[in-house]
């Protein structure tokens, strides 16, 4: 159970730079943010697929994580969508450098030996003011 839950310290602690955005935001926009880390470069569609929700749905979600959210509020500025560079009608979805600063800081987060942070309910500290 030990190590189990060292696991998911260090998740939380590598996800803090998504919650640091604008306050929280919903699990599937940090999933597909994630998945167009791994594999930049493909359309709307290849990553509906391999989420496997509905184009639209993806659609709303790269709008809400990219420049101008759904609503016509700000979004994340996480991903852009551009023409693909050889087939104008294909689009490409890519990280902007704000996504990408994102990226560093939560792999630098996962590789980091710390995972219990000061002020955390399940840093040592608080759990001896909480006793």
């Amino acid at each position: 159970m030990q190590a189990e839950k060292k696991t998911l310290q260090s998740l939380l602690w590598a996800l803090k730079p998504l919650s640091n955005l604008r306050g929280s935001i919903p699990l599937p926009f940090a999933i597909v943010f994630l998945m167009i880390a791994l594999d930049e470069g493909h359309g709307v569609n290849a990553y509906a697929r391999a989420m496997g929700i509905h184009r639209s749905a993806m659609s709303r979600y790269l709008r809400d994580i990219g420049a101008r959210a759904r609503n016509g509020g700000p979004g994340l500025g996480l991903v852009t969508v551009k023409p693909h560079r050889s087939e104008q009608r294909r689009h490409e979805v890519l990280l902007t450098p704000k996504g990408r600063s994102i990226i560093k800081q939560i792999v630098r987060h996962m590789r980091s030996p710390q995972t219990k942070q000061p002020g955390s309910p399940t840093h040592p500290a608080a759990s001896k003011s909480a006793t």
